[in-house]
């Protein structure tokens, strides 16, 4: 009896050691990925600083209209490669709308830590995508416009985009067409909705209720009245301008009740113009200095762009942060760690190899703690002595 004694109190002294190193070892690997709260939030900031400047558009506080869409692009691809590999991302031909979907599919894998973030970046995406697809829409419709001035009868100078401003008021005029005839103000509209003018110059969208969008009557007459102060700058006088709206899409219909202004589609453009006639009789001489003086009077200045870039940039960053520092921990957390213990012949000497245990092979503990590490060392010592015993060891 008392060797059977001596013999579990020996297996006991035998499992207190192997705890012991079982719960030195555990300690060790757990320790070495728990970083203080506040070295982890430092991490987080650097990381979302590193982010930021690796985003290259959007360099300048102020942009002329003709570089927002190269700009708009190169936020789009700034995205795409810092959330995707770069040959990837640089041969994919991928959008915005896939870096959400992507971010929102690691969001998901991880518990949805990044919900609140996630969110406040998608409605920035959204916006961004609205913005594009405006300046894509105006551009097209433009381009289509400016194609339909080539088939003018009558010899013609255009003048494309031109800014004008006079203090707080300014205005762009999409075309100027500058012929013997006199001067033709177009303004593009590229809208698939249907359109109503009313005699006011109110300018509607139409579908199950009207949706007002400006007085395109008094667009149109400030846009006559800098142009008329351009010319006059350079003792040029113009009687009168003719403006006209065009519409690009032939499928939409458009009602117009305003005598201030003309509305045709972009095929009728062309017949359009060279059917008007007013008090001008332009030389080819005064059509050159007027088409020089509103070049020389067109604004090149630049203006903030009206997108948040700067907060877009921080909450992508953020969103990037917190989801690879989740994805980093769920992979540690994954990996399967063997604890190998060789049973020494000599009580006071525990030879630990390459910190495995070969009684047990387990993933870490996350929840259970040094307990379940403890409770099965001690089992397996309790089964060695048991064993001893049966043997006839008394």
């Amino acid at each position: 009896m008392s060797l059977c004694c001596n013999i579990v109190a020996g297996g006991c002294n035998t499992a207190e050691l192997y705890c012991k190193n079982a719960t030195a070892i555990y300690n060790e690997l757990t320790n070495k990925r728990k970083a203080p709260i506040k070295e982890v939030r430092i991490m987080k900031t650097n990381r979302v600083e590193e982010i930021i400047s690796n985003m290259t558009s959007f360099g300048k506080d102020r942009y002329h209209r003709s570089e927002l869409l190269s700009e708009m692009f190169k936020l789009q691809e700034d995205t795409v490669r810092l959330t995707f590999n770069e040959e990837h991302a640089s041969t994919a031909d991928l959008k915005i709308w896939d870096v959400e979907r992507h971010l929102t599919d690691l969001n998901e894998q991880n518990n949805h830590i990044a919900d609140v973030e996630l969110e406040k970046f998608k409605g920035e995406c959204r916006t961004l995508c609205n913005l594009i697809k405006a300046e894509i829409s105006g551009q097209r419709g433009e381009n289509r416009a400016f194609r339909s001035l080539e088939f003018l009868n009558a010899p013609s100078l255009i003048v494309k985009n031109v800014e004008l401003s006079d203090g707080d008021l300014r205005t762009e005029i999409d075309a100027l067409v500058i012929n013997p005839n006199g001067l033709v103000i177009v303004e593009v509209k590229n809208t698939s909705k249907d359109i109503f003018i009313d005699e006011r110059g109110d300018y509607f969208r139409t579908g199950e209720f009207l949706k007002w969008d400006c007085n395109i009557a008094d667009k149109m007459a400030v846009k006559e009245t800098l142009l008329k102060k351009a010319l006059a700058a350079v003792g040029i006088d113009i009687p009168s301008i003719h403006k006209i709206v065009v519409f690009t899409d032939n499928r939409i219909q458009v009602q117009n009740k305003c005598n201030m202004i003309e509305t045709c589609f972009v095929s009728q453009l062309s017949y359009k113009i060279d059917d008007l006639r007013n008090e001008c009789n332009c030389s080819i001489q005064l059509m050159n200095d007027i088409k020089e003086a509103v070049e020389q009077a067109s604004s090149k200045e630049e203006y903030p762009f009206e997108f948040d870039v700067k907060g877009f940039k921080h909450d992508f960053a953020v969103v990037m942060s917190i989801l690879e520092s989740a994805s980093s921990d769920a992979d540690i957390e994954e990996e399967t760690e063997i604890i190998e213990f060789h049973i020494p012949e000599n009580k006071e000497e525990t030879v630990v190899k390459d910190n495995k245990v070969e009684m047990f092979e387990t993933r870490r503990p996350r929840r259970f703690g040094n307990v379940a590490a403890i409770a099965l060392v001690a089992l397996a010592a309790g089964i060695t002595a048991f064993n001893t015993i049966g043997k006839g060891g008394i």
